[in-house]
């Protein structure tokens, strides 16, 4: 049916009433239906339908040749189409690349005075390398990069492409060098907190429990110019935001801790640790590892961004890299975030305690 108010003079009568019904038939509509009343069927009517059979056809052809060659045959699948890149993930096996059959291929790069030979061969192809982090038993065996900001590997591989998992790397105020007294007080490594088949930094919320430190107590991270050993002595969970702790907040990723602010650094947080092991002792010249991702215990109800943070000290010239973990013991007392004591309903006895750097 047509509008066809020019030719019929129909007007609307109610505002409310159907469009439809406000309509009246046009002569070539009363043609139609006097036609299908009849069963009589004209000769344009005979060319219309095989047209219209024909492109049926056709679009059943079609139908037809696009599920084969996608391989759906049972039915249509909506393609979807991600807003972000997804490049497949390279995983590292650090036995591959660290072996003979990756011989060093120079390549116009020029390697930095007293490289280890062994790392060539990984510089050779992104020179923002600066290292390995390793840890027996675990999945934390990856290349450590640094760039010129904390961004650049936050969601980004080893090769540049886009990954949520991101790669592990050195705050960027952080330095490598020929020998250790290159390294800053406080050496920070970053990297992300996912599911157990992305784990990257995951896998340090075990250092949470004391018997989980006990066989895992050192850390192997090793620079381009040497290797080296740190023997593990806390792990904690901190705020991010002044709001989760009555306004404080422990500026752990701080690099430039000097020698004489040392003691109270090392107090703070061995007071927040869940566990203690009195066989690692600290000295004020002693240099810093610290491992920092995130953690979601206490988001059972709401989100809270949050911190765990495990902390080691570099094996001593001469120093046994070996530790006793014998007396090693689980902190009932540690300090945390306010919002830890009211969800678990205690009472904080840190609250009007200022931390370190306040």
């Amino acid at each position: 049916m047509t509008d066809n108010n020019k030719n019929s003079g129909a007007e609307v009568q109610d505002e409310n009433s159907l469009y439809l019904d406000c309509l009246e038939n046009s002569d070539e509509d009363i043609a139609d239906l006097q036609k299908i009343n009849s069963g009589k069927a004209t000769k344009g009517d005979r060319i219309y339908v095989s047209v219209m059979a024909a492109l049926n056809i056709a679009v059943l052809v079609f139908i037809g040749v696009f599920l084969i060659v996608t391989g759906n045959t049972n039915e249509f699948e909506s393609i979807k189409v991600d807003s972000e890149p997804k490049p497949e993930v390279t995983f590292f096996d650090a036995k591959k690349v660290f072996s003979g059959e990756l011989a060093p291929t120079i390549n116009g790069v020029i390697f930095p005075d007293g490289m280890q030979s062994a790392f060539r061969r990984i510089y050779s192809e992104n020179q923002d390398v600066i290292g390995w982090i390793r840890l027996n038993g675990t999945s934390i065996d990856y290349p450590v990069m640094q760039a010129e900001d904390n961004k650049k590997y936050e969601r980004a591989t080893f090769y540049l492409d886009y990954s949520k998992r991101g790669s592990i790397w050195m705050d960027y105020r952080c330095r490598v060098g020929v020998n250790r007294n290159w390294f800053y007080k406080n050496t920070i490594i970053y990297g992300h907190h996912l599911s157990a088949d992305e784990c990257i930094f995951a896998e340090l919320e075990k250092y949470m429990d004391v018997e989980f430190y006990k066989t895992h107590p050192v850390i192997e991270m090793n620079t381009i110019y040497e290797n080296y050993k740190w023997k593990v002595f806390a792990c904690i969970v901190t705020n991010v935001n002044e709001k989760d702790d009555n306004g404080h907040v422990f500026y752990y990723w701080n690099p430039y801790v000097s020698d004489e602010n040392t003691p109270a650094f090392t107090d703070e947080i061995l007071r927040r640790s869940w566990f203690i092991n009195p066989a690692v002792s600290i000295e004020a010249s002693d240099k810093l590892l610290c491992l920092s991702t995130c953690t979601y215990i206490m988001n059972a109800n709401k989100y809270y961004d949050m911190r765990c943070v495990v902390f080691a000290r570099l094996v001593r010239d001469g120093e046994d890299e070996t530790v006793d973990v014998s007396g090693a013991y689980q902190n009932e007392n540690k300090r945390m975030p306010q919002v830890w004591y009211n969800q678990n309903s205690i009472e904080n006895p840190y609250k009007n305690i200022a931390v370190y750097g306040e």
